[in-house]
């Protein structure tokens, strides 16, 4: 990983590459993320602009109001919907209607959905390697494809820890969602795919899930021998 940035301000601007160092399986950790964002109540729908291709653009009036969200503080594992779902134009629209915009003109111009469907590929391959095998070389090639993410840094002060701490603040949800991804692989979590559903899911010490855990929930679980019996039969 590299984080370019100044000190010479207490708001700096940082360009951060996530990589992979062949033989450790992990990378250094990251810091808090505080992300505001902002989405239309009236939703979002696909529509074909010439010669660009296809955008998921506001439903509401440019003039009307959007309301302030913040996506990424229920769960800091929306990066794994948006890498199973954000492949297909259908996928990346739920989500969009669900979470806002992915890009900083998505309010404005629309996020296009080429664009945005690649990072969620280029994701989802970096979890399916990063998933079957830690160890492979291979990875570091990979990793170095990887988009580059930009974000505002900060050193604020924590009244709990009280100690000083990095916060880091991505400039849209996409960079957050590449964030999330990279505070997942960087504290070597083991990551899988659920073997009914096909959703990632970590798993380890602190996830609920045993280290070798094949499915995502016991429900999941069971419903798969479930099928699987009914099938035998």
């Amino acid at each position: 990983m590299v984080v370019i940035f100044s000190l010479l301000s207490p708001n700096v601007t940082a360009i951060l590459y996530i990589q992979y160092t062949p033989g450790t399986g992990r990378m250094a950790q990251l810091q808090t993320i505080n992300f505001d964002w902002w989405r239309d109540p009236k939703g979002y729908r696909i529509v074909r602009e010439k010669p660009w291709g296809h955008r998921i653009v506001r439903k509401g009036h440019p003039r009307e109001k959007l309301e302030l969200c913040r996506p990424l503080d229920p769960t800091d594992s929306l990066f794994r919907v948006f890498a199973n779902i954000g492949t297909s134009p259908k996928g990346l629209l739920d989500f969009v209607n669900r979470h806002g915009p992915l890009t900083l003109t998505g309010n404005d111009q629309g996020d296009p959905v080429g664009h945005v469907a690649w990072h969620a590929r280029v994701m989802q391959d970096l979890l399916k390697s990063v998933s079957a095998d830690r160890q492979q070389t291979s990875l570091a090639e990979k990793f170095n494809g990887a988009p580059a993410v930009t974000f505002d840094a900060m050193v604020v002060w924590d009244p709990v820890a009280k100690a000083a701490k990095w916060e880091l603040r991505p400039r849209s949800l996409l960079d957050g969602l590449w964030l999330q991804f990279g505070q997942a692989v960087t504290r070597g979590a083991n990551i899988r795919t659920c073997a009914h559903c096909g959703a990632w899911f970590e798993t380890g010490a602190g996830t609920g899930r045993r280290l070798d855990s094949k499915f995502c929930s016991d429900e999941h679980r069971i419903a798969f021998n479930s099928l699987k019996r009914s099938k035998e039969k």
